[in-house]
């Protein structure tokens, strides 16, 4: 149950990371210009009109239907698309390229155009957010909840995994296999450094409450196969070796 709890609060801590800085540019159908939060609002984005030669010319006065999009086309401005946005452009998140198809770009002049005068539409925001009515203030929010969300399951997890290795009755497993003994006197110095030492730090609960969780499984291991328990032995000797010439004990 531990090692299932931590793997998914691992992959949500990574989803979440994930999903913060994911600006990447994605290619749509004219139709996403008619269905989602751009047909709602246009005034929240920045228009950019592209013709079949590679002119780039920024649009304002945008508005929209449900069959066409019309704007007034300006000067030409070259702009650069790159595959995904870095830290310092993430202002341009809510940027809307459209490729038109054999159209004459005047600028100054209102341009109109039918579902079928648009080769694609390329656009930085992901597409399950452009149903919201305002891509810069909900798209933030979304993040921040997001973001929250994951500090908290981290704060229950410590929590959680501090709880586990406080309550811990068990006894130290793997030193018990290797000395045969749960009074064995290298198994009561092992124990002593986890009571004074681990138990003491947070990191140390963490340790704990992970070999709780793992060395049952290890101890079956060895035992059934009989692999390492030499091994083990001489590596735990040299460890309480340490902690007698270190502690005193």
């Amino acid at each position: 149950m531990k090692k299932i709890f931590g793997l998914i609060f691992l992959i949500l801590i990574l989803w979440a990371c994930s999903t913060m800085y994911n600006y990447k540019s994605s290619y749509h159908a004219p139709s996403i210009l008619y269905e989602t939060g751009v047909y709602e609002h246009p005034e929240d984005w920045e228009f950019y009109m592209h013709d079949s030669y590679g002119r780039s010319y920024k649009a304002r006065s945008i508005s929209t239907d449900g069959n066409s999009i019309s704007g007034v086309i300006q000067s030409v401005e070259p702009i650069e698309l790159p595959e995904k946005l870095s830290r310092n452009q993430f202002h341009r998140r809510n940027e809307v390229h459209v490729f038109v198809n054999d159209q004459k770009l005047v600028p100054e002049k209102r341009l109109e155009l039918k579902a079928n005068d648009v080769k694609e539409v390329m656009m930085y925001t992901h597409p399950k957010n452009l149903r919201l009515s305002n891509p810069e203030s909900k798209t933030d929010s979304g993040l921040q909840i997001v973001l929250i969300g994951s500090l908290l399951i981290a704060v229950l997890a410590g929590l959680w995994i501090t709880q586990q290795a406080t309550n811990a009755a068990a006894g130290c497993y793997i030193a018990t296999m290797a000395y045969g003994s749960y009074d064995a006197t290298e198994v009561l110095i092992l124990r002593k450094f986890r009571d004074e030492k681990l138990k003491k730090t947070f990191l140390g609960r963490v340790f704990i409450a992970n070999y709780y969780a793992l060395s049952p499984f290890l101890v079956k291991f060895v035992k059934k196969t009989g692999i390492a328990e030499k091994f083990i032995r001489r590596r735990l000797d040299r460890f309480v070796q340490r902690l007698k010439e270190k502690h005193n004990w």
